[in-house]
């Protein structure tokens, strides 16, 4: 078997974590008077958005098996949200004392699918764990926590930020280790894992042949 199936395990954790700590480093930041710190905030965002595309990809494959349908329609909602989020930080960086009536109309445009990208895909990844029969349901039930904490009760106060970056951290962190200890098989093609078993056990094929 080739390093591939290892190599995509590994930059899905990776991205898992990243975008937990690049998310809560932006809501941190997020508060702060300072322009510095208002920079650091977005470009957080930004890279956050980044890592999250790579993630949904990443699960997509992981669950593609155990659920598929829902994976890949989680994969493609998350997918979607990062393009739209990731678009919307750039413009941000690229021009930092633009107002909210002075936002582009294409970005405007963007609002609300990248909005339902993200909710969406949350809710059908969360559905999507608790088919998988992973034994990690629990993360379903946080991840629909987290989609609630953050898009419906945010205007709640610091409590509520505080509960969306536990949520988060808990949710996705979690996601990671379960990733990080998931088998090769699961990253691995029929094509590669059939070849893979040829090499390690060649006797049988040859009989058969």
């Amino acid at each position: 078997m080739t390093e591939l199936p290892r190599i995509y395990r590994l930059v899905t954790v990776v991205a898992l974590v990243l975008w937990s700590a690049l998310s809560v480093l932006y809501i941190a930041t997020l508060a702060i008077p300072d322009p510095t710190f208002t920079t650091v905030s977005t470009f957080a965002f930004l890279c956050a958005q980044l890592a999250l595309g790579v993630s949904a990809v990443g699960l997509g494959h992981l669950l593609r098996d155990r659920t598929p349908v829902l994976a890949p329609t989680a994969a493609g909602l998350l997918f979607v949200s990062a393009i739209g989020h990731a678009a919307s930080a750039g413009a941000m960086l690229a021009a930092p004392d633009l107002d909210a009536a002075s936002i582009p109309w294409s970005l405007n445009l963007v609002a609300i699918p990248t909005m339902i990208g993200v909710v969406g895909g949350t809710i059908v990844l969360a559905v999507a764990l608790f088919r998988a029969k992973l034994g990690i349901a629990w993360l379903g039930v946080v991840l629909i926590g987290w989609v609630i904490v953050e898009f419906f009760l945010s205007g709640l106060g610091v409590w509520a930020q505080l509960a969306s970056a536990a949520l988060l951290i808990v949710g996705f962190i979690g996601l990671a280790v379960v990733t990080a200890r998931s088998e090769l098989r699961d990253w691995s093609t029929v094509h590669e894992w059939t070849v893979a078993a040829r090499v390690a056990d060649p006797e049988p094929a040859i009989a058969s042949e």
